[in-house]
Order: structure tokens, then C-alpha cells, then sequence
């Protein structure tokens, strides 16, 4: 019996110097939580059979494999709330858990959950699902509310270099082209065309297949103006038909890309010439796309545009966990097979 009770007390004391480590990656203790969530953890136990997670008191759901964490609503309670991961390993014959308890919200605080719209162009042998990809924002795990196939109705915006430069038929190429290409675009959507040089014209609604008026170029350039004049919390397709850089907006590039960066407006373009530093970056933090082109392909890579954007798919989540401020996204594919073209970078929040 004596030799029996000195083999349990040794059994004991090593499982409990075994004891693995569980940690949670989102939410942190002491965090405020409202809304749909990530409950994630990391652990070092080996040969885990599954991991519980319960939220005050209650089992919230499961997973089985990595990476450990589930999807949880916390609705709109301003409560504090307790939350416990429990990983079951080695046939479910041990057990580690962790609690952590977020804060409350009291009633002199706000909590900002933004609802963030991703425009992404994927190449995949099958149709994405949801689960297919992983969203982080500033590093922290996003619940993916909807990914569908279909842009939706929009508003598209030509804007048009009108300057001097864009003589020897350039710009009678552009207008041209959005003629012929703009039945293309969705009956819903909404068509203006901004024409700028050293000022930038209002935004005028234009109709599918309409004949432009020929336009004679003339003066400087102002994309920077341009841009920004047309910003709107809609959902909003810029698409920049231009020569070259920009010699007289009045915003500055940070105030520029600041303005265009929201949650809701994508920047394409379609460069006769060389493209600047700030159009690249328009494009590539909103998630649209620089093409070069000339008089002559122009047609071509504005209608090759439009069927691209047509085939885009879009992604929403709920933002939470960051403050106000430059909110980077990374989008990452959770099966093999998936390549992720373009997608927006990031946005401003306020």
C-alpha cells in the first residue's frame, strides 16, 4: 500500500509540472468586448483533442484543430464578462485551462463597431466560402460577417485628366471609351464624370453609352483635388484616367490619401504615361488597380477594368479592438488553392 500511495503521489506531481500553458490571443483580460467577436487561444499542450470556450458559465462553442477559436456574439451588453478556454489532450485524459474577465463599458464611455467593406479580386478553382479566408485588422483577429461573389449596385465616378498634356488625341480617347464601355456597369449603379486640369469640375451624372462631348485640353493638373472632391461614405468606384503626375492640387498627398482611404471607396486607374507615387498608393491602400495604357488600347484596358471589377468579390467584418487612427488589413487564405490578388490595405478611422 505504501509503495501503491509513493507511485500515485510521483504520477501526480509530474502531470502537474506537465501542466501546459494556455493563453489567450483575443479577447485580452481586461478588454472591452461588445458585438460579434474572436474567442482565440494558443496553448503547448500536445495531442489536444479539443478546446472548450465558455462565456459566463455558459459553452460558447468548440474547436478541434488549429488555430483554437471560435466566433461569439456578445450582443450589446455593457457588462463585464467571464471567459474560459479549457483544452482537453491525450484522449481527453488531461485537461489545462485559462479565464480571463473583460471589462465593462460604463455609461460615460462609447465603443466604436465599425462595419468595414473589403473589395479583394481572388483567383480560386472553387467559390470562396467564408471560411476559406482569415481577417486581421492592426494585427487583431475580425469576425468575417459576409463574403459574396457580386460587387453590388454602386457609384461609379470617371475622373478625367483634362490637361494640357492630354492632347494628340488622348483625351478624345477617354471620353470615347467611357461610351462604349460604360453599358457594361450594373442598371443599378450610379455614372458621373469629373473632369479636371488646374480646377476640377462638379460631378455630373452621366448616362450608359452616352456620347461625350469633345472636350478641348487645356491648363495644369490637379488629381489630388480631384480625388477628394468626390469622396463619400457610399460605396464608390473611382476610376482615374490621366497622363502623369500632378502639378497643382492644393491638398497635400498625406491629406489626399487620407480623404480616399474610407471604408467604402476604391481607386482604379488607367495611366497614359508614367504613373506617380501618390496613384499607386490610392490604388493599392483602397484595393483597385493601375493599368498603363495609350491612346490606342485604351478602349481595351477600360472595358478589361470593368469586367474585372464586375468579378470582384466582397468581404465584410466588423471592426473591433482598434482606436481611431490608420487601421491596416490583412487578408490571408486558410486553404491551399487560394490567391489573393489585391485587396484594400487598410483605412482611416476616426
Amino acid at each position: 500500500m505504501k509503495r501503491i500511495a509513493i507511485i500515485i503521489i510521483n504520477v501526480l506531481l509530474a502531470a502537474a509540472a506537465q501542466a501546459a500553458d494556455v493563453t489567450f490571443v483575443t479577447p485580452q483580460n481586461g478588454a472591452q468586448t461588445i458585438g460579434p467577436a474572436l474567442i482565440e487561444i494558443t496553448t503547448s499542450a500536445a495531442n489536444i483533442d479539443r478546446v472548450e470556450f465558455s462565456v459566463d458559465g455558459a459553452l460558447a462553442g468548440v474547436a478541434r484543430k488549429p488555430p483554437y477559436r471560435i466566433a461569439h456574439d456578445f450582443g450589446t451588453s455593457l457588462a463585464a464578462h467571464s471567459i474560459t478556454a479549457k483544452v482537453w489532450s491525450n484522449g481527453f485524459r488531461n485537461s489545462d485551462e485559462a479565464t480571463i474577465r473583460t471589462a465593462a463599458l460604463t455609461a460615460g464611455e462609447t465603443m466604436n463597431v465599425d462595419v468595414v467593406e473589403v473589395p479583394m479580386r481572388v483567383r480560386s478553382a472553387q467559390r470562396l466560402q467564408a471560411s476559406d479566408l482569415r481577417v486581421t485588422e492592426n494585427g487583431i483577429p475580425q469576425t468575417i460577417r459576409e463574403l459574396r461573389a457580386d460587387r453590388g449596385a454602386a457609384r461609379f465616378v470617371f475622373v478625367v485628366d483634362r490637361s494640357l498634356s492630354m492632347g494628340d488625341g488622348k483625351l478624345d480617347a477617354a471620353l470615347r471609351a467611357i461610351a462604349s464601355e460604360s453599358p457594361l456597369l450594373l442598371n443599378d449603379d450610379r455614372i458621373d464624370l469629373v473632369l479636371f486640369n488646374h480646377n476640377v469640375t462638379k460631378a455630373r451624372s452621366i448616362r450608359r453609352g452616352e456620347q461625350l462631348p469633345s472636350v478641348p485640353p487645356s491648363g495644369g493638373t490637379s488629381l489630388r483635388d480631384a480625388l477628394a472632391s468626390i469622396v463619400t461614405r457610399e460605396r464608390t468606384y473611382a476610376i482615374v484616367i490621366t497622363d502623369g503626375g500632378d502639378r497643382n492640387s492644393a491638398i497635400s498627398e498625406s491629406a489626399a490619401l487620407h480623404a480616399i482611404s474610407n471604408t467604402k471607396m476604391i481607386v482604379d486607374a488607367i495611366v497614359l504615361g508614367d504613373a506617380s507615387n501618390f496613384l499607386r498608393e490610392a490604388a493599392k491602400n483602397t484595393g483597385g488597380t493601375l493599368v498603363t495604357a495609350d491612346a490606342s488600347t485604351l478602349q481595351r484596358a477600360l472595358h478589361a477594368l470593368i469586367v474585372d471589377i464586375n468579378s470582384r468579390y466582397t468581404l465584410d467584418y466588423q471592426s473591433h479592438g482598434n482606436g481611431a487612427g490608420w487601421r491596416s488589413i490583412v487578408i490571408t487564405p486558410q486553404r491551399r488553392g487560394i490567391e489573393i490578388v489585391n485587396a484594400r490595405k487598410g483605412y482611416y478611422a476616426r
